[in-house]
């Protein structure tokens, strides 16, 4: 039974069938790929080498699905290589090439011919951007009457290679749909969500790959560790799991709607819940949903959608991290409950069960998101199922989004959308997809911003995604990166991408230029920051020197960048500025503080518990204008004289402005 399994799995991998459409995936030179057959011998099913090729390159996928250099290499040395189809295809009206070439090369064609009629060709030319030509791409052959024969192609390469990674015909008269099997489908409005729902938390951000796994208490502790994820290219939907499936329960709490997610597969009658208390950000699974004493209502939540498909969860119970969001930012990531949304954020995606026969268009929400590009495009991926006409596709406004293709095959297609916004606002559309009395409707979004100065961007409401015009760091330390413009000064707060646990400005430095800076505002208990969301670029270097402090530090200098003439550091926590007192705190890790004497102090203004702090950043010896500084260094002592703090010198009394004192002034 086991070695029974282990030939049936091998032809698995190599091939996709639905009705309709065949996929052969091409695994050796001999072009060996099968249908139906029970092993994998080359000769019982799939295609007999007509000329065998030269190489086979199994290639890889990088996280994001996209394949690289994978198939069947014809090279000049073995141009026209390919094969003929073991099995004859009915009405056939579509072939496509799945293919790549060497990064910057490869030129040459594929020839495609159905039975007895004639061939078509597809012509390969140089990849138009260098060092491109290695990513997979397909290229169709569309027959405008069908035909019925075998399958025959062969390659002919005129320079360097040609990888033929698959072949995909679409024949017969029946549609097909990719959804042969169940389906975990992105949330994009709370209507959808239904009770006894399996769903799964995924991360809704392109490019993190993980979704919430379950309490464990090896792994998760006060948190749910994360699982890696396979999420489709637009992020509709994402491969189960089982360690990753939740029900949910929609239940009556107060009178208004509330959600309850159970782990019915592992503990059956456990729950997710927010336990952190008064200060701590944890999520668990626990066996009740109300502590009254405690934790209140701890196992319900709260659900909005925003942004096509973003799910704001928050818990009803009493502890003060409400909010679930996956902590990129951990080693391990993790997914945890959070008081404001300072983290990356979740979706939602349920179970939906397979079409079977039923007559149906599938497209998924279409959201260009939060953007400053005056032009952009995406490209979704419709699915059909049993149609018998073409699908037509329209906008009702088209005067924002246009589309590359009116037209679409019964069996589904590609679909790119493109927008051109000149002026910032909230762009919204309806793509109408019809095939005969079949017809659905996605909604296409666009919100087109522009970036924002310092100042700006500090005004905004927390949470509000902005885009900041050219910062320049004043200093770094760890995570926080102070910047300013000519406007005022703010935080980035660097969490990093989540992926790859590098920091987005792990090499920045005091004095670099800073553009493209986008990521959502918040006000972190006084102190304005970003969380960086995307990778921003690093220009030229600057000499940058701190401004001169004001009469009085207030919350209005917050993450401002200060030189601070007479400083007199107090201790390790309080530093005395013009008469006036100020927290201190050694964020930099200077070795010691020069303290109880007049000193250039430069330092970073924060904003700690309703507490104006002062971060120090280095330290000058400091000298009131017109003293020797030769004889001061000798000489000078300070001295308390009528309540004043005074510099004595062999030139005389000095105050800490620098001026002469004279008691009787």
């Amino acid at each position: 039974m086991r070695k029974l399994f282990i030939l049936f799995s091998s032809c698995f991998l190599a091939l996709n069938v639905s009705a309709g459409v065949t996929t052969y995936t091409f695994t050796s030179l001999k072009w060996a790929s099968k249908v139906e057959a029970t092993v994998c011998d080359g000769k019982t099913d799939g295609w007999v080498s007509d000329k065998e090729a030269s190489d086979y390159n199994a290639g890889r996928v990088y996280t994001d699905g996209t394949l690289h250099m994978a198939g069947v290499s014809v090279k000049t040395a073995t141009s026209g290589a390919g094969a003929t189809s073991v099995q004859s295809f009915d009405e056939v009206r579509r072939i496509s090439f799945n293919f790549c070439q060497n990064a910057s090369k490869g030129k040459g064609a594929i020839f495609v011919q159905v039975g007895d009629n004639a061939p078509h060709s597809i012509v390969i030319n140089k990849p138009a951007v260098s060092g491109t030509g290695d990513l997979n791409r397909d290229s169709v052959v569309v027959l405008e009457t069908p035909q019925t024969g075998k399958i025959k192609f062969w390659v002919t390469c005129t320079e360097n290679a040609i990888n033929i990674h698959s072949i995909t015909i679409r024949s017969a008269a029946g549609g097909s749909s990719v959804f042969t099997t169940d389906t975990y489908q992105l949330v994009t409005d709370v209507a959808q969500l239904e009770d006894s729902d399996q769903v799964i938390l995924g991360v809704y951000k392109d490019g993190v790959d993980y979704i919430m796994g379950y309490f464990d208490e090896w792994e998760s502790v006060n948190n749910i560790h994360s699982l890696k994820a396979r999420y489709s290219v637009d992020r509709s939907q994402v491969q189960p799991d089982d360690r990753a499936i939740y029900t949910l329960r929609i239940a009556e709490l107060d009178g208004k709607t509330a959600y309850v997610f159970q782990d019915e597969l592992r503990y059956e009658e456990a729950y997710l819940v927010a336990s952190g208390g008064k200060t701590k950000n944890r999520l668990a699974v626990w066996t009740d949903v109300v502590d009254k004493n405690t934790y209140g209502n701890y196992g319900f939540w709260d659900i909005t959608i925003e942004n096509g498909g973003e799910a704001v969860i928050t818990n009803l119970g009493n502890s003060k991290a409400k909010i679930i969001q996956y902590n990129a930012s951990n080693n391990p990531t993790l997914f945890a409950c959070y008081a404001d949304r300072s983290q990356t954020p979740v979706c939602l995606y349920r179970r939906v069960e397979a079409m079977g026969d039923v007559a149906a268009i599938v497209a998924p929400f279409v959201n260009f998101g939060t953007t400053i590009a005056q032009t952009g495009e995406r490209t979704i991926t419709v699915n059909a199922n049993k149609l018998t006409e073409d699908i037509t596709a329209t906008l009702k406004r088209g005067d924002v989004f246009s589309l590359a293709a009116k037209t679409i095959d019964r069996d589904g297609d590609n679909l790119t959308i493109t927008y051109n916004a000149p002026e910032a606002g909230h762009y919204v559309d309806t793509l109408v997809l019809r095939s005969g009395a079949i017809e659905t409707s996605v909604a296409v979004l666009l919100n087109r911003i522009n970036p924002l100065t310092v100042r700006e961007a500090v005004t905004q409401e927390d949470h509000t995604t902005v885009y900041l015009k050219d910062v320049t760091v004043t200093k770094k330390y760890d995570n926080y990166i102070y910047v300013r413009d000519e406007t005022g000064s703010m935080l980035l707060f660097d969490r990093g991408d989540g992926v790859s646990g590098k920091r987005y400005g792990a090499d920045v430095k005091a004095g670099d230029l800073l553009s493209g800076v986008t990521g959502r505002f918040i006000n972190y208990f006084g102190v304005p920051e970003i969380s960086p969301s995307e990778q921003f670029k690093t220009g030229k270097n600057t000499e940058v020197l701190p401004e001169p402090a004001p009469q009085t530090i207030d919350s209005a200098d917050v993450c401002r960048y200060l030189v601070l003439d007479s400083a007199v550091v107090n201790g390790w926590t309080e530093l005395t500025y013009k008469g006036r007192k100020y927290a201190v705190s050694n964020k930099f890790n200077l070795p010691s503080f020069d303290q109880d004497v007049p000193t250039r102090a430069s330092v970073i203004v924060s904003y700690d518990y309703d507490v104006v702090t002062l971060y120090v950043v280095k330290q000058e010896r400091y000298l009131p204008e017109g003293i020797d500084e030769t004889k001061a260094v000798r000489k000078a002592r300070l001295l308390l004289q009528n309540g004043i703090l005074l510099v004595e010198t062999e030139e005389g009394l000095f105050g800490l402005d620098g001026k002469r004192y004279s008691e009787n002034k």
